[in-house]
């Protein structure tokens, strides 16, 4: 599978596991969020932006992935619902591959 994922896989964000195969992460739930707003709004990971429509990839370090855990509890009422649970299913994600930067993608 490339970095742009099939239109036919749920709207998410998706990452690879040790063996390197596709995981759903976090699907997207009813609001206006979106993987971008990780590094838009905590100023966390290296964002790979393309066109709104098409994929977003971010890259998120291991200190990153524990700030993001921080700030999504932080701040858990200043944010819809759907974004503190899509940061805070990253970090569980990412913290478990144990890698010293992971790729995070979104097909939305």
């Amino acid at each position: 599978m490339t970095d742009d994922l099939q239109n036919d896989l749920p709207l998410g964000v998706y990452s690879a596991d040790a063996s390197g195969e596709r995981r759903l992460v976090h699907q997207y739930q009813d609001g206006d969020y979106g993987l971008q707003d990780i590094y838009h709004y905590f100023q966390l990971g290296e964002l790979e932006s393309r066109d709104p429509s098409e994929t977003t990839i971010i890259w998120l370090t291991e200190n990153e992935l524990h700030e993001l855990k921080v700030m999504a509890d932080a701040r858990s009422f200043d944010f819809e619902e759907g974004f503190i649970e899509m940061c805070l299913d990253v970090q569980r994600f990412g913290v478990d591959i144990a890698a010293e930067r992971v790729k995070f993608i979104a097909n939305s």
